[in-house]
């Protein structure tokens, strides 16, 4: 005996059509960039490749990390309550991490912060000797109202084009600088320095 169709299987047919119609139109997530001008990927963080599926020798400039470099600063400081020096992202082992450098009243720690997972995989330190402590007190870095990262590639961009293999914020007795090693075609990298507060083009080694 065939079925009849009532008016309430109808419906409910009807409505299970548009569920699936507008799940088809649902694309993926995308990406916008941090304030402080890495990309932060939207999408789960875990991989293989090393950071959102980030392999070796991608191009910084426009590679999607989970963790930015403020957050890696933050990890960190969980660890070692100490200011910033430095931090440098590049290939460290299987995946792409920031390193960064802190100093405390007496000692300096190094910590290594995996850049797709946040995780911590190194830490490292030790004593300062006091002789020492005033240069490198005229390191630490004060990072609020910095020239933004996109803004110092930028710069760097329109002195050397090419790929970004490395990039990293180092403080100095002369103030801060942002400083991207910038692929030349030639197999070497041309380090590009920029002065982190005011954004002038400091060095163009090539």
């Amino acid at each position: 005996m065939r079925a009849q169709r009532t008016p309430t299987m109808v419906a409910a047919a009807a409505a299970v059509a548009l569920g699936l119609t507008l799940a088809g139109c649902t694309g993926p997530t995308g990406s916008a960039p941090n304030d402080d001008g890495t990309s932060a990927a939207t999408e789960s963080a875990g991989s293989a490749d090393g950071g959102n599926g980030v392999q070796k020798g991608a191009d910084l400039a426009t590679a999607e990390f989970a963790v930015s470099w403020r957050d890696a600063v933050d990890i960190a400081k969980d660890g070692f309550p100490g200011e910033l020096t430095e931090i440098e992202l590049n290939w460290h082992g299987d995946s792409y991490a920031y390193t960064v450098e802190l100093l405390s009243e007496s000692h300096e720690h190094t910590a290594v912060v995996d850049a797709a997972t946040g995780d911590v995989v190194e830490n490292s330190g030790e004593a300062v000797e006091s002789s020492d402590m005033p240069e490198k007190r005229s390191e630490v870095i004060e990072y609020e109202g910095l020239v933004p990262w996109d803004e110092a590639l930028s710069t760097a961009l329109d002195a050397q084009n090419g790929a970004v293999n490395e990039w990293k914020l180092e403080g100095t007795p002369r103030g801060p600088l942002w400083q991207f090693d910038i692929g030349t075609g030639s197999g070497e990298d041309a380090e590009v320095t920029i002065n982190a507060e005011t954004g002038e083009l400091i060095e163009h080694d090539s």
